[in-house]
């Protein structure tokens, strides 16, 4: 490749997700080189029938080695104008290490459903609210409370080893064990973090009998690592002196490079799962109890909500009808008016996340009858999705401010239907983001940043998607019958 006219430094970055890993170079305007090949690999996600959901760090490791090899073998010798290397993992992330930084165990993902009896138990017992006011998340599964429980209670030989999250471990087989803290972001994602002070929580400690010396350094994202180890210098000779800044997770990556890394600019995410985040001004005097908040970096709150809901919901309806999405379902939706069919759906299909957090909560379908059709059923689904992202932004508003820019990315944009329903439903204008990798655009702005560049943070835009007043009254109907249905089961 050439991209010699691409402006310096340029950025490695390292996106370790949880479905595949991507290593990508960006120019110092935070833009993917011309010409450029992405690195990819992928490390198998094992899921138990006990509701185990864990990757191995060794293939985790393996894969992100594949990815940097293919990038910089696509760069060739313009690998030299790399000034930095920035990363993000999924979040939350855990392993269990000994003193060496060994992983004693495989990588717990948000997935891991094995502490839910644990994290029920303290629900009833706890004062949720204000344990969720004092760390910014709730009693969940998906959080390290819940997970460092289960775990402790089957391996009690782990109760004086280390926990880290992925992008820790990972730094000190890059760099040796020197490289032992992690990110503000990473750590904020954890639920062990006092969202004000940025310290370790000690009420958690003490209810895990946990010492802060097991738990890695909370450090911010611009403290970065240099030196790899001799192995790595070898392997990757033109990032051996760059700076590692620490891994991040990634939706705080994808908010920054999605546009939101600002107050007044709110990004929904639309995948197969959704979410909501906002970088506000500001601490929240108090989180509203529905929301979490975690963090970009020292200086950035990052506030929102999560969905199991979304695509996927999607993807059920059209499987269980035999409706294939596509040009002929988007005209039978086109002029269609919110709730026609007369269904409503309580779209949980894979429990709740944001606002209520509830594990066992399933999905409901109101309003069924002899004349209800596969249309109805695909056409509730997406309205369903709806009107729980509109709940969600109402909550949000008490946060974001009440007239936020809202940014939307994410696959299902590509649908007329579902860019509609979004807009009609939460009443505002919307942004379709045209960044393909926002994820990967957000760590090159953030490294960029730090070291000491003036990144151009605003993304390309489309242009708004303005909802339609007579449709949003609709909406708000619909969404008064989800909530009440929702309270019925």
């Amino acid at each position: 490749m050439s991209g010699a006219s691409a402006p310096a430094p340029w950025v490695l970055t390292l996106d370790i997700g949880s479905s595949s890993i991507r290593a990508v170079a960006r120019d110092a305007r935070g833009r993917t080189l011309p010409g450029m090949v992405a690195g990819k690999a992928a490390a198998p996600l094992q899921a138990g029938a006990d509701g185990s959901a864990v990757f191995s760090p060794a293939q985790v490791l393996q894969a992100c080695d594949s990815a940097i090899d293919q990038a910089l073998a696509s760069l060739g010798q313009e690998a030299c104008h790399i000034g930095a290397v920035a990363i993000d993992s999924f979040g939350s992330s855990l392993v269990a290490v000994d003193d060496q930084g060994s992983a004693l165990t495989e990588v717990l993902c948000y997935a891991d459903t094995r502490g839910s009896a644990q994290a029920n138990h303290w629900r009833r017992t706890l004062d949720e609210p204000t344990d969720h006011d004092r760390t910014g998340t709730r009693l969940h599964a998906s959080y390290w409370p819940a997970q460092l429980a289960f775990l402790l209670a089957e391996q009690p030989g782990l109760r004086s080893a280390r926990f880290w999250p992925i992008g820790t471990w990972l730094m000190c087989q890059w760099f040796g064990p020197k490289a032992s803290s992690a990110s503000l972001s990473a750590m904020a994602w954890t639920g062990l973090l006092d969202r004000k002070s940025l310290t370790y929580d000690t009420v958690w400690l003490d209810r895990l009998n946990l010492r802060e010396e097991q738990l890695p350094r909370p450090s911010d994202f611009a403290r970065a690592e240099q030196g790899l180890t001799r192995e790595y210098a070898s392997r990757w000779p033109a990032l051996a002196g760059v700076p590692w800044f620490l891994p991040i997770v990634d939706g705080a990556a994808a908010n920054v490079g999605g546009g939101a890394y600002r107050p007044g600019s709110l990004a929904i995410t639309l995948g197969t799962t959704c979410a909501m985040r906002v970088v506000p001004d500001h601490e929240p005097a108090t989180l509203p109890f529905g929301l979490w908040q975690y963090r970009v970096d020292r200086s950035r709150p990052l506030v929102g909500g999560a969905l199991t809901e979304g695509g996927g919901v999607f993807d059920w309806a059209c499987r269980l009808t035999g409706i294939l999405p596509g040009p002929e379902l988007e005209t039978a939706l086109k002029d269609r008016k919110p709730g026609a069919g007369g269904l409503v759906m309580v779209p949980l299909l894979a429990g709740e996340r944001a606002p209520g957090w509830n594990d066992a909560a399933r999905g409901t379908l109101g309003g069924i009858s002899l004349a209800t059709t596969g249309i109805d059923l695909v056409a509730s689904a997406i309205e369903g999705v709806a009107c729980r992202l509109a709940r969600l932004f109402a909550l949000m508003l008490g946060v974001s401010g009440k007239n936020p820019r809202v940014i939307a990315s994410g696959g299902l944009l590509a649908s007329e239907a579902w860019r509609r329903a979004l807009a009609n439903a939460l009443g505002v204008a919307v942004y379709p983001c045209l960044e393909s990798e926002a994820t990967g655009r957000g760590m090159a702005l953030l490294a960029l940043e730090a070291l000491g560049c003036q990144p151009d943070w605003e993304p390309a835009l489309g242009d708004p998607i303005e909802p339609d007043p007579a449709r949003h009254a609709d909406y708000r109907e619909l969404i008064d019958r989800q909530a009440r249905l929702e309270g019925q089961v």
